[in-house]
């Protein structure tokens, strides 16, 4: 009997499938139509209007990892761990000793301390391609090697100001013209976070 009422819920879903076309089977209607329509044209495309794209600052780059990866920031804070409470005595906060002696506390400092050091690469870049791209003559990729090359520390960056910052442009860009192959031959060797 079950045989028997299975086989033609199978006949009814089948002869609806195909053969009704209102209740199950949907007909594929395809129009051919232009994109544009205007008169006297021949195309089938949109012309799109110009769009800009603007680069992220080193601050929004540091916000947006700061909310991704809220928890690394969470496992490696250690800071106010001991504090002194109005009434008196000593507070220890408990997550935060546990993050100091962790294994995941560690790693989590040790991830923090990469994002850090990407940061301040991604501040002096800032200001330094455009620096270097306006006052070197240089193009291509003797201006990436040369960029690479002299790129200052970001405590040099925040302690001089644009003049001296141009002075030492023209500085390195007259030693980089002096040895040209000697620099890019070390630059051929490993340097660590140097992206070439």
């Amino acid at each position: 009997m079950v045989r028997i009422a299975f086989l033609s819920l199978l006949f009814f879903c089948f002869y609806f499938s195909f053969y009704r076309q209102g209740i199950f089977a949907y007909p594929i209607v395809s129009y051919n139509q232009d994109t544009i329509e205007e008169r006297g044209s021949k195309r089938d495309t949109l012309r799109l209007d110009t769009v800009s794209i603007k680069r992220k600052s080193a601050g929004d780059k540091w916000g947006e990892k700061k909310e991704e990866y809220k928890s690394i920031f969470f496992w490696g804070d250690t800071k106010n761990m001991v504090t002194l409470p109005h009434r008196g005595g000593i507070a220890v906060n408990l997550n935060k000793l546990y993050n100091k002696f962790s294994r995941k506390g560690r790693n989590s400092r040790k991830l923090q301390r990469q994002f850090e050091k990407e940061y301040h690469q991604d501040l002096i870049r800032e200001e330094w391609y455009p620096l270097t791209q306006e006052y070197s003559k240089l193009s291509g990729d003797s201006l990436r090697k040369f960029r690479i090359y002299y790129e200052p520390s970001l405590k040099w960056f925040r302690e001089n100001d644009r003049y001296e910052k141009i002075a030492y442009i023209h500085q390195c860009l007259r030693n980089y013209l002096d040895s040209v192959d000697i620099i890019h031959k070390r630059l051929q060797f490993p340097m660590g976070n140097a992206k070439l």
